[in-house]
């Protein structure tokens, strides 16, 4: 009897404490979303207003802010749309991840299934690159990619991070519970390595896979610093640029800056709900037990 009561009362404190951080982490969204549909009066005069229309928007409909942010009509833009700053941060996204894919699935395999004289030593010197802070590295890095120059280029923006860390780290914790039978069974049929890497391992972390590129292109499209160093022409600019310029120029515009948040994280919410399954699989288990 005790027991189940027991059990009762931390399911009902689980669920109000999974309750209040939802709510904690739903409501500024909410917030910021109501936000892009007021006009500038209707916030301005937010203070005198009823409580049902500080919070709501006096229509559902008004997508002025989100219109002229999207098409650059305002004047923190100077003229320069954010779907052309989603583009160049798509872009960014979807060339980096290739070659971190293929960067960290080598790196991984060879740490998890090969022997080798220091390879302890070399993958925690791997790993301490994880403990290195971005800003240590951005001068000598910005040197290279400046007397390469790259500035002002998609490659500038690129290169410096196709190689991942925490890929390696991910993908290698995958691979190393992975029974050795089922490599050598290959190697008996006479298949090659790649053969055996392709059509055997890939599909067993291919939760994990996809698990480091939704990380990967969320950190790649977030990316404010590297972006910032590299591109000084207006062509160039990111979603994290633009969304940088409305906070510098235009504060006081609070709808039109809400607006270009909303559209901003759109890409990321598709991305979380399309592979929200294989993220979850990806960070729970870490290969097949055997």
């Amino acid at each position: 009897m005790k027991t189940n009561i027991t059990k009762k009362a931390g399911k009902i404190i689980t669920l109000a404490l999974l309750f209040a951080f939802f709510t904690f982490i739903i409501v500024p969204f909410v917030m910021i979303l109501f936000t892009a549909m007021k006009s500038n009066p209707e916030i301005v005069d937010m203070p005198n207003r009823a409580m049902f229309h500080r919070i709501f928007p006096d229509s559902f409909l008004n997508v002025d802010n989100i219109k002229n942010v999207f098409l650059g009509n305002t004047v923190a833009q100077n003229g320069f749309p954010l779907y052309r700053a989603i583009i160049n941060s798509f872009v960014v996204v979807v060339v980096t991840i290739v070659p971190s894919l293929v960067l960290a699935l080598t790196a991984a395999y060879s740490f998890a299934k090969f022997k080798f004289p220091g390879k302890e030593i070399f993958y925690y010197l791997f790993l301490g690159m994880l403990m290195i802070p971005t800003e240590m590295t951005s001068i000598p890095l910005f040197m290279i990619v400046s007397k390469l120059r790259l500035v002002n280029t998609y490659a500038g923006l690129m290169v410096p991070s196709f190689m991942s860390a925490f890929g390696t780290f991910l993908l290698r914790a995958a691979m190393e519970p992975i029974p050795k039978s089922y490599i050598e069974a290959g190697r008996i049929d006479g298949a090659g390595e790649f053969w055996i890497f392709r059509t055997i391992i890939i599909p067993m972390v291919q939760a994990h896979i996809v698990t480091f590129l939704v990380i990967k292109s969320v950190w790649t499209w977030n990316d404010f610093f590297w972006p910032l160093l590299v591109v000084t022409e207006e062509r160039m600019r990111t979603v994290t640029l633009t969304l940088n310029r409305f906070v510098t120029d235009l504060i006081k515009y609070w709808g039109e800056v809400c607006a270009a948040v909303v559209i901003s994280i759109i890409p990321l919410l598709i991305i979380f709900i399309v592979f929200n399954s294989n993220i979850k699989t990806g960070l729970m288990n870490t290969g097949i037990q055997g």
